[in-house]
Order: structure tokens, then sequence, then C-alpha cells
């Protein structure tokens, strides 16, 4: 494929160049006419000559064939540069996900390992939980490890 499509931009740009060449034509000092892409210095006299190149029959086909290539290639740019958008999500969505079951892990254990809980109120004083809010907590607490950790 890369092959092919070098093939194609150099011929592209072998036709392009041999239509936008000018050609000049002079005869210099010695009497020579000479032809040249070129134009000849300020001191002789030159005449520009337009050459009509005939078109290739399958010019339009590979006109055709060239936009095509372009909108594939345009389309390929665009679906990498999704792809790697995508990817960058992913991947922060997964460093999300593992401080999440870090915290869940963390504080599913200390609810365990620890008898009595509290919780702070607004005014400085404690809630202290009974055995069935504290079973409630570590529930809760299972199931967000469940959750954030089997992703």
């Amino acid at each position: 494929m890369k092959n092919t499509l070098f093939l194609i931009l150099m011929l592209t740009l072998t036709l392009a160049s041999s239509h936008a060449t000018q050609l000049y034509k002079w005869v210099d000092e010695n009497g020579q006419t000479q032809f040249s892409q070129f134009p000849p210095s300020v001191t002789s006299h030159s005449k520009q000559v337009k050459i009509e190149a005939p078109q290739s029959k399958q010019s339009t086909a590979s006109k055709e064939k060239l936009v095509n290539m372009r909108q594939k290639l345009s389309e390929n740019i665009v679906d990498r540069g999704e792809k790697k958008e995508q990817e960058k999500e992913d991947a922060k969505k997964a460093e999300r996900l593992k401080i999440a079951c870090q915290a869940a892990r963390t504080r599913s254990r200390m609810l365990q390992e620890n008898g009595r809980i509290y919780k702070e109120l607004g005014n400085g004083e404690r809630k202290w939980y009974d055995v069935e809010e504290r079973a409630g907590l570590i529930k809760g607490a299972k199931q967000d490890v469940s959750e954030f950790c089997s992703k």
C-alpha cells in the first residue's frame, strides 16, 4: 500500500511539474538556439514557449483514484486521532478506578478491624455507630470494593 501510494504521489508530482514548467527559447551570442526552463540573462532576447501536452486517457480515472486515496488518508488520520484520544480517556478512567478501588479496600479493612466506629458531626461531637449500623457500613464498603475493583 505504501509503495503504491508513493508511486502515485511521484507520478502526480511529475505530471504536475511538467504542466507547470515554463520553457524559454533564445539565441545565444554564438547564434545557437537554446531551450531552458530558466529565463536567460537579462541581456539576451528570449521568447516564452508554451508546450501543450496531451492528456492521458486515464487521467480522469487517476484523478478520481487520487481523490479517493486522499479521502481515505484523511479519514485514517482522523480515526487515529480519535483512537489516541479514546486510549487517553481509557487510561485516565483506569487510573481513577484504581484509586477508587484502593480507597474502598482501605475503608472496608478499617471498618472490619475497628470495633467501635464514629462519625464527626459539624458541631464537633461524635456519633457512635451501633452493631447494625456498623454491619451496614461494612456491607456498603464491600459493595464498593466489588464495584471498583472488578473492572
